[in-house]
């Protein structure tokens, strides 16, 4: 009996343990990937300021580079987390991420800013609710 009981604690403990880690992970990942879009979508209200103006100066074209690299950088770093984070969040959560970065992506390819805007947000949202969902709570455990 003794047995028993100290296997269902230590089970229990690697099941907490396990949880905490993929926890802290998920929440630290998906904060640098949030403030990577903050980023991206400050430069896009500039481009969509500057495109208002119908200025295609030097200064659009450079920030149009910043911006590209910008989601380059975020979309690289987005692969790694979604590799790992696959192994213990609903994959249909996670399509749902990489469905709305394709989308802000091709509208700011496509320099639609109007559009890009909302569907960035919509990616943070997501991003967040995620977060969320995965965190120990009271909550969440019922």
């Amino acid at each position: 009996m003794q047995k028993e009981i100290i296997i269902v604690i230590v089970i229990v403990i690697i099941i907490i343990s396990a949880d905490v880690l993929t926890q802290k992970y998920t929440a630290n990942s998906f904060t640098d990937i949030n403030n990577q879009l903050d980023e991206i979508r400050i430069i896009g209200k500039e481009l969509e300021e500057i495109e208002k103006l119908e200025n295609n100066s030097l200064e659009s074209q450079e920030k149009k580079k910043v911006l590209e690299e910008k989601i380059d950088n975020m979309q690289d770093d987005w692969r790694k987390i979604n590799k790992r984070t696959a192994f213990y969040i609903e994959h249909d959560e996670l399509e749902k991420v990489n469905a709305s970065m394709t989308k802000f992506r091709s509208y700011f390819e496509l320099e639609e800013y109007t559009e890009a805007i909302p569907e960035l947000e919509d990616c943070k949202y997501i991003l967040n609710h995620i977060k969320e969902k995965e965190s120990m709570q009271f909550i969440n455990l019922f």
